[in-house]
Parts: C-alpha cells; sequence; structure tokens
C-alpha cells in the first residue's frame, strides 16, 4: 500500500487541504518549525483541517545543526498542543547543517524527539546527502529521501523509481520525487510517495479508515465515501445543523460536491461529515488525461475514432480496463458523448458514459 503526500512550508501560503484530497492526496507533512526561533505561521490551522479532513498529518523540525536541546525543544514546544493529530514527526536535516551538526548531531535531535513524542521520528535528506556521510548512528529510524529528476511542471502524482541508490539504509520509508508539482491546481508543490497504509485516526476523535475498498462512481463524480462509523449523521448542508436521516458503517456513496469538510451524496440533498468514514477521490474529475480503471456497467462497443460508428469488440458488463484519458464529442444531433481510451486499432475507444470508474 502507498499513499500520495504533499509536503507544505510558508512558502506555499495558505492552501486549502480539501482541494488536496479531492485531487487524491493522502496526507499532509507541515513545516512547523525551524533552528530555534522560527514558527510557521500556517502551521497550526493546517494540521486542524488535515485532522477534520481525516488525512495522515506529519509536522516537520527544519534543524541548523546547532543546539540539539534548543532546536528539538522549540519544535517540541511548538507541536505539543496538537501532538494528538500528528501521525509522524519528523527531522529535516540537509546540506550545509549536516557540515555544521555532523551526523551526532541527527543522531541527538532523534533521540530526543523519540523521548519527547513518544514516537519514532523519521529524518528527511536529499540522496546525494544520504551518500555522503556516514548515517549508521542513525539508520534504525526511518528515511524519507528526496531526488528529483527535473524541475519541470508536473501534473497529478506520478511516483516513479529512485534514480541512484541508497547507501546506508536498506529502503526510504518516503520518497519526495517531485518539487514542481501541481496538485488539483494548486502548485507548485513538494509530492512524495509513502510506502505503507494510513495510521489509525481513532486518536484524534475520528475513526480508523480502511484502505482495501473500491467503487465505481460517474467519470465526473469527486469519489466515493464509505461510512466507518457505526452510525453517522445525514445533514442538509455542510454543516451540523439541521439532520436528515441517518446512516451505517459499511455504506458507500457517490460524491458530487465537497465543502468545509463535508461531502454531498449524488442525486440527494444530503450530506455526510468527513470525519465519519474515508473518501476516495475520482482522478479523472480532475484531469481528462489521468490514467485509472474503469468497469463496464452498460453493454457497449469498440470505436476507432471519437464518432458513434461501431468497428471493434463487445465489451462485457462487469469487465474491467485501463483508462488512459479520455475525450469528449459531441454528434451532428447535438449530444455529447464522452469516450475512454482504453486501447488501440478498433478498439481504441469505449463509451465512457456506460462505464464507472473505479476509486
Amino acid at each position: 500500500m502507498t499513499l500520495n503526500i504533499v509536503d507544505l512550508s510558508s512558502n506555499n501560503g495558505p492552501v486549502n487541504l480539501a482541494t488536496l484530497k479531492h485531487a487524491g492526496c493522502d496526507g499532509v507533512i507541515i513545516k512547523a518549525t525551524e533552528s530555534n526561533y522560527y514558527v510557521n505561521p500556517y502551521f497550526a490551522g493546517q494540521v486542524k483541517q488535515a485532522a477534520r479532513l481525516g488525512m495522515l498529518i506529519g509536522a516537520y523540525h527544519y534543524s541548523d545543526g546547532g543546539s540539539v536541546s534548543a532546536n528539538i525543544n522549540h519544535y517540541w514546544n511548538t507541536v505539543k498542543p496538537y501532538a494528538k493529530y500528528i501521525d509522524l514527526h519528523i527531522l529535516d536535516y540537509e546540506g550545509r547543517n549536516i557540515v555544521r551538526g555532523s551526523v551526532g548531531h541527527a543522531s541527538a535531535a532523534l533521540a530526543m524527539l523519540k523521548k519527547l513524542t513518544g514516537k519514532t521520528p523519521m529524518i528527511y535528506m536529499g540522496l546525494s546527502d544520504e551518500n555522503s556521510y556516514n548515517w549508521s548512528s542513525v539508520t534504525a529510524y526511518p528515511l524519507w529521501v528526496a531526488q528529483y529528476n527535473d524541475m519541470n511542471n508536473h501534473y497529478g502524482f506520478h511516483p516513479r523509481s529512485l534514480y541512484g541508490s541508497l547507501r546506508h539504509w536498506k529502503n526510504m520509508a518516503m520518497f519526495q520525487y517531485s518539487a514542481t508539482s501541481y496538485i488539483g491546481g494548486i502548485g507548485q508543490v513538494d509530492v512524495s510517495v509513502y510506502y505503507g497504509s494510513k495510521l489509525s485516526f481513532s486518536n484524534k476523535g475520528s475513526v480508523e479508515m480502511a484502505e482495501h475498498w473500491k467503487a465505481p462512481v460517474e467519470f465526473d463524480d469527486l469519489g466515493a465515501f464509505k461510512v466507518m462509523q457505526k452510525e453517522a449523521t445525514f445533514w442538509n448542508d455542510a454543516n451540523n445543523d439541521k439532520k436528515v436521516g441517518t446512516t451505517n458503517a459499511g455504506k458507500i456513496y457517490r460524491i458530487t460536491k465537497e465543502k468545509n469538510g463535508f461531502y454531498k451524496i449524488a442525486n440527494h440533498d444530503m450530506w455526510l461529515d468527513g470525519r465519519t468514514g474515508d473518501f476516495h477521490a475520482n482522478p479523472a474529475a480532475y484531469s481528462d488525461k489521468i490514467h485509472a480503471k474503469i468497469v463496464v456497467v452498460k453493454p457497449t462497443s469498440g470505436h476507432k475514432d471519437l464518432t458513434t460508428k461501431v468497428v471493434g469488440k463487445t465489451f462485457k458488463v462487469g469487465s474491467t480496463w485501463k483508462m488512459f484519458g479520455y475525450k469528449t464529442f459531441k454528434s451532428a444531433s447535438g449530444t455529447t458523448w464522452h469516450w475512454a481510451q482504453v486501447g488501440a486499432g478498433d478498439n481504441k475507444y469505449i463509451n465512457l458514459d456506460k462505464c464507472r470508474v473505479l476509486v
């Protein structure tokens, strides 16, 4: 299992995390502090919003390689009021700061972080730093490593293999593969892949989220929502003002809108609080070029071109296919069609309106 992660600092300005989540972001790692003086002004608000959205939350300290106690106490004093929301504590240690503090600084800082937080912290660095120093004294701590192939603009989450290799860690817990990505229109941001499943969110006053479920949605739905609490309330709007019904754990709903952390049920004026379940975003709702898996729900056949002329095979109801993006076509009669690209030749396109996207 892997998760899509965005990390944020004040350089990104105010960011609506709901937009990131709808675009497929599973978690955020937020800069909290730097050295012994700086605090990210957006930290507290972003942590609270991420908790409401049920996202994995990390916080990091950018260490200057100086006094370990000054650095780590400054971090802990800042994040302690929000510690119940934070899944990952991370030491960002890189470049000239390593020259100043050496590996010994990292070893002492990580040990102090573990003692204060009660959780095993992670260390972040670039691949060149991982290769250049002897990290044997800290390899018991999980590694988050950065390595970029280019500084071109990238759109969406597209994890790839590490270019190069680790010298001291056997594997990495997380890989930051781009610093120039746009997610749901927000960018440029740093994006990473986290090699693990979502942690338990029960300590946030919410619910433990399941990762192993799929649901079919219309290609333009925002996604699907699975109720994880024993019972959840339907509200008349994106607030807790008027109760209009209830539902039970395990129920899955198509979602067409999001507002203030609430999700609107398709074809109904009912909303669910995002904290009561698990939301899976539909990538096709944000880009017609995205790759996704689709399932055929009504009989359809192959098309060679963006026309209504059938030239290919019949695609059976219930069969699943990888979609390489879709295109919109308007017929002479004015009818709008959506064609999913699933192959080549006579079976290049099928009618997306007769399929559902699996999220």
